[in-house]
């Protein structure tokens, strides 16, 4: 048992197209790693998360295609985080991307990739141990259904199922959360998009079935989208969890991303065991902070 209670950073980030100038799956040279792909974008992009100081990192469109072996290994190395995992999703390429920083405290037991309907672009659960904490804590990574609210609906519905589990969960939930009030008339927007972007039902399921919203907890409700040409804002990129919300100790929304994805990067922070009102160092299993 540790003397401190360990503090844990996780992160999630829709990388946009790979972070590279189109997707990877359209490149087919086979040239070695570097020379066919631009990287430029990709490497800011690991630039931004390096200084989160992250433990656990969740992406979206890890869309590397035939060069994922060596970029998943690059983005591996650039951020110290030796545990990597890619899910495959069976749609379009839009693969899920879970990055560990293994140490004698924080170990992966186990990874369990689900590629079955409703999960558009499956889903990666990664089973953790964590020093001091007596439950395996799972890392939930997911990327909801970009365009039918009805099978958002499904997915929230069918992860309810981990409700009694330790978890994290990341996703990019391609919809509003509880409490955003965005507005479609004040912009030049598609209404038949809006519309489907302004329902709350997956996120009220998750809610219903007690995954605490951190950011909504935390009291930021600055918008992860609608930076770019996309005008409409809104928190599309959250972190939930079933741990105590008095574990939650940090939460952020990175600005200084905006011109390389058409998503912002999101973290939380989280001490696990500590008491209401107990205020700790803790053990960091990241960088120094």
């Amino acid at each position: 048992m540790p003397d401190k209670p360990a503090i844990i950073r996780v992160g999630g980030y829709n990388l946009f197209e790979g972070g590279l100038p189109k997707p990877a799956t359209d490149r087919d040279q086979d040239d070695d790693f570097g020379r066919p792909l631009d990287t430029s974008r990709l490497r800011k992009q690991l630039a931004v998360l390096s200084r989160l100081n992250l433990d656990l990192l969740g992406l979206q469109e890890a869309t590397w295609g035939v060069h994922s072996p060596d970029v998943t290994n690059f983005v591996s190395s650039e951020l110290g985080m030796s545990w990597p995992y890619v899910g495959r999703s069976p749609f379009y390429g839009c693969d899920l991307a879970a990055f560990v920083r293994q140490s004698d405290h924080l170990t992966v037991e186990d990874v369990t990739h689900l590629t079955s309907p409703p999960f558009v672009h499956s889903l990666l659960n990664l089973k953790l141990r964590i020093d001091g904490h007596p439950r395996p804590i799972h890392f939930l990574i997911g990327h909801c259904a970009p365009s039918s609210p009805t099978i958002r609906m499904a997915e929230a519905e069918l992860l309810t199922v981990h409700r009694h589990l330790d978890l994290i969960y990341v996703a990019d939930f391609n919809a509003a959360a509880i409490g955003d009030k965005p507005d479609a008339h004040e912009h030049d927007l598609d209404p038949y998009k809006a519309a489907k972007k302004f329902d709350t039902s997956p996120a009220e399921e998750l809610a219903a079935a007690g995954f605490h919203d951190i950011g909504y907890i935390w009291g930021d409700r600055t918008p992860t989208v609608g930076h770019g040409d996309d005008t409409l804002a809104y928190r599309c990129d959250r972190i939930y969890t079933t741990l105590p919300t008095a574990w939650i100790t940090g939460f952020g929304v990175e600005r200084g991303a905006d011109d390389l994805s058409d998503h912002r990067p999101v973290w939380a922070e989280l001490t696990i065991g500590q008491e209401p009102g107990e205020k700790h160092d803790g053990q960091t299993h990241g960088k120094a902070q």
